[in-house]
C-alpha cells in the first residue's frame, strides 16, 4: 500500500489560484479562507497566538511543507514563521519551494534548509514532493531542473 503524503501549503493571498491547483495530496490546512485571515493579524501580537496554535497543529500533521514563492513572499513574516515551524516539526517536514518565476527570491527560512525548488508544473511538483518525503534532511538546497 502506498503511503499517503499530507502537505501543508503556505502562500500569499494573491497566489490563492495557484494554491488551489495544488490538489494531488491531502492538505492539512485545507480551509484557505481561514488560512488567509492570518495576514490581517500581526505575527507578534497577542491576537496571533490562537492562529499560531492552529497553524502549528496543521504544520505538525503534514509530511511536507510546500511554499508558493512569488515576488514579495520572502518578506512575509507569517510564511517565514510557518517555514521555521516546519523545520522544527517533530519529524521535520520536507520543504518544497514552488517558484512562480525563476528570479523570485525564496523566504530566508527556506535558504540552506535542505529545500528543493521547482517550477510551477505538476510533474515537477510531484517529483519534488516525493523527493522531500524520502530524502535525508540536510542543509543543502536543491533545484529540480526541467527535463
Amino acid at each position: 500500500m502506498q503511503r499517503v503524503v499530507r502537505v501543508y501549503l503556505c502562500f500569499e493571498p494573491d497566489q490563492r489560484i495557484c494554491a488551489e491547483k495544488i490538489d494531488a495530496w491531502p492538505r492539512t490546512n485545507s480551509d484557505f479562507d481561514e488560512y488567509e485571515r492570518r495576514q490581517a493579524v500581526s505575527l507578534d501580537s497577542a491576537e496571533s497566538e490562537p492562529i499560531k496554535r492552529a497553524l502549528l497543529g496543521q504544520i505538525h500533521e503534514a509530511d511536507v511543507t510546500i511554499c508558493i514563492i512569488a515576488g514579495p513572499t520572502f518578506m512575509n513574516p507569517w510564511i517565514n514563521w510557518e517555514l521555521e515551524q516546519s523545520k522544527s516539526a517533530p519529524n521535520r517536514n520536507g520543504l518544497v519551494g514552488v517558484l512562480l518565476m525563476d528570479y523570485f527570491e525564496p523566504p530566508p527560512a527556506m535558504v540552506d534548509s535542505g529545500a528543493i525548488f521547482v517550477t510551477f508544473k505538476r510533474d515537477a511538483l510531484e517529483r519534488a514532493v516525493a523527493w522531500a518525503v524520502e530524502e535525508e534532511r540536510t542543509t543543502e538546497d536543491y533545484t529540480l531542473q526541467d527535463d
